[in-house]
């Protein structure tokens, strides 16, 4: 499993609702959503986004610029793939890369590496059969660009449309400046993190302020007196073994 992959598992979890001081502590330094900053070509910007709170950083880098980056220990990095060839995505891993973000005019080839983790990037009206498609490939998350805000809940639908066909989390482009109402219904559309553009940066720990205050993942609410719409021995496609259709 990537990095990206294993930070996603735990800031997805379901938790129960935490009991006292110390599980709330615990509760509050486990964040729901992750904070990705995208830097373009500009790979030396890299170190002070993770030091000023990003999770993860995107580039378009090769693998002698993701070298010179001198990149943290335990850094999270995604690279634009483009138009890379499977040696080039071996030598992108082997230059710190964590997983690729590619797109429908990406080389198939880079998929073959099956150490890195794989990003795709997508748009909310993909048809149903490409989404399905999409699911089979074991895909770390999708990218999201463009969502519209405020979101509406035929907004909110779209994205939990793409999270459904290809059962992964979101990643959802925004300013960094959202605030905690949105970060809070694009986190239940299905978005396990946000991306935020390189210039703001400087806006990254007021932005993890506002995603540590979103209310922790819970259970859905049981209904005690919910009676199910199809009674279960319709959904078991069986008969007590007492049924008898004789007219004795």
């Amino acid at each position: 499993m990537s990095k990206l992959g294993d930070r996603i598992r735990k800031a997805s979890r379901v938790e129960p609702a935490p009991m006292g001081f110390a599980a709330a502590a615990a509760q509050a330094a486990a964040p729901s959503m992750l904070v990705v900053v995208r830097l373009g070509s500009d790979a030396g910007k890299a170190a002070d986004a993770i030091a000023k709170g990003a999770d993860v950083v995107l580039l378009e880098a090769d693998a002698g610029k993701l070298r010179a980056a001198k990149l943290p220990d335990g850094a999270i990095v995604g690279v634009a793939a483009g138009d890379v060839k499977l040696e080039d995505a071996v030598a992108l891993r082997e230059a710190g890369a964590d997983f690729l973000v590619i797109d429908g005019g990406s080389r198939g080839e880079a998929l073959l590496d099956e150490k890195l983790g794989f990003v795709m990037s997508v748009s909310a009206d993909e048809e149903d059969t490409k989404l399905r498609l999409l699911g089979e490939l074991s895909l770390d998350t999708l990218l999201v660009k463009e969502v519209e805000t405020p979101v509406s809940v035929a907004g909110m639908l779209s994205l939990r449309r793409l999270a459904s066909f290809v059962r992964a989390p979101l990643l959802v482009e925004i300013d960094a400046k959202a605030d905690a109402g949105l970060l809070h219904l694009l986190r239940d559309a299905g978005a396990i993190g946000v991306v935020v553009p390189a210039a703001d940066i400087g806006n990254l720990a007021e932005l993890r302020e506002r995603i540590a205050g979103i209310p922790v993942r819970g259970r859905k609410r049981e209904e005690p007196h919910a009676e199910p719409l199809v009674p279960a021995q319709a959904m078991s496609g069986g008969h007590d073994e007492d049924d008898d259709y004789d007219d004795d």
